[in-house]
């Protein structure tokens, strides 16, 4: 069983204090990887950052996706539908403290295919973690972003090299098997 994971599309970081243009470019191209996933059966995961006061990735970035804002809502141009499950995180990690990596062992999933933002940042670091668990990963090139380029290149080429991490084209996506 295959999973796709949609991490940190939420108003923060697409249209908010954290948000780009970067971003909101490849929603189109989520849409259609959000399409051929639902088509071909995968377990669909949404995860999103939602903190509460005294969170330690708040000592770095400040108040942000403060769980229950509206900041911290999956954008609506991706629509949940029922059946996809919403994980919420207060790491960079999808898996740190969540019921991910249980509901990816009950749907007997073996690889995770991992999209969103930002890839170097929380997109890396649930990659890291899912490898460690002995997933095969997979992130989709046109379907994750950064807040520059230069961030983008750095997170796929790390997650290439050092997890193994199979990074193809969304044109590509219907080959994983």
């Amino acid at each position: 069983m295959i999973a796709l994971i949609i991490v940190d599309m939420i108003h923060e970081f697409v249209d908010g204090k954290f948000g780009s243009k970067r971003a909101i470019s490849m929603v189109d191209n989520l849409k259609t990887l959000l399409k051929i996933a639902r088509e071909r059966g995968w377990v669909i995961i949404f995860a999103r950052d939602s903190h509460s006061e005294g969170d330690p990735e708040l000592k770095v970035w400040g108040p942000h996706a403060m769980k229950g804002s509206f900041s911290s809502e999956i954008i609506g141009s991706l629509e949940v539908m029922q059946g996809d499950i919403i994980i919420e995180k207060n790491t960079y990690d999808a898996f740190f403290k969540t019921d991910l990596e249980k509901i990816l062992s009950e749907k007997n999933v073996k690889k995770v295919v991992v999209a969103g933002v930002s890839t170097d940042i929380c997109v890396l670091h649930t990659v890291c973690h899912a490898f460690f668990l002995g997933y095969e990963t997979y992130v989709v090139e046109e379907c994750t972003e950064s807040m520059k380029e230069s961030n983008k290149e750095f997170g796929l080429k790390y997650m290439k090299t050092i997890y193994g991490t199979k990074v193809i084209r969304l044109d590509r996506v219907g080959e994983i098997g």
